[in-house]
């Protein structure tokens, strides 16, 4: 016959166990970013790239400084395009998180296109942020843009008027940045 654990025994041995299994969890985790952190990063670098042909096309682009003030609206980076214009990579706000959005305006301040590159946004709602119909009402346009609810031009995503807002943002702080 075994004799009973007490209370107090019982519950620190359940405590040490689980402490146990969070450890070697978390030790599997670092282990498995720090195996894929570079495959990552380039896998990022390339969507940047792609999203940048995909809003100005050109031949070469040359990284620009990033003044404070630009950096207080969100951009992140900046490119001359040559003659063609500027291609400006910012992070706004949407409903799920940050949004991490490519524009790429002329040298006479029109929107050449928009790109998003990574979002947090709800799925069949403000995921539709990347749908081509959505980004190519930006194309063309300069000065302030609104969406319809707020006066605007930019008809806003069904049931995400707050993704709609925040990209227009965005939009709104890359045209600034290239003037």
């Amino acid at each position: 016959m075994t004799k009973p654990q007490s209370t107090a025994a019982y519950v620190l041995r359940l405590t040490l166990t689980l402490f146990l299994i969070t450890v070697i969890v978390a030790g599997l985790l670092a282990f498995v970013n720090y195996l894929t952190a570079d495959t990552i990063a380039e896998h990022t670098a390339e969507a940047a790239r792609s999203a940048m042909t995909q809003v100005l096309a050109a031949d070469d682009y040359t990284e620009l400084p990033v003044s404070d003030a630009q950096a207080a609206t969100g951009v992140t980076a900046a490119w001359s395009a040559g003659d063609a214009g500027t291609v400006v990579r910012l992070t706004t706000n949407g409903f799920g998180g940050a949004i991490d959005l490519m524009v790429g305006g002329d040298n006479e301040n029109k929107v050449t296109g928009v790109a998003i590159i990574s979002h947090s946004e709800t799925a069949s709602l403000g995921a539709n942020c990347t749908r081509e119909d959505f980004r190519a009402q930006f194309a063309g346009k300069t000065g302030e843009l609104a969406v319809t609810k707020d006066g605007g031009e930019i008809e806003a995503l069904t049931g995400a008027p707050i993704t709609s807002r925040a990209v227009t943002s965005g939009v709104n702080s890359a045209i600034a940045a290239v003037a």
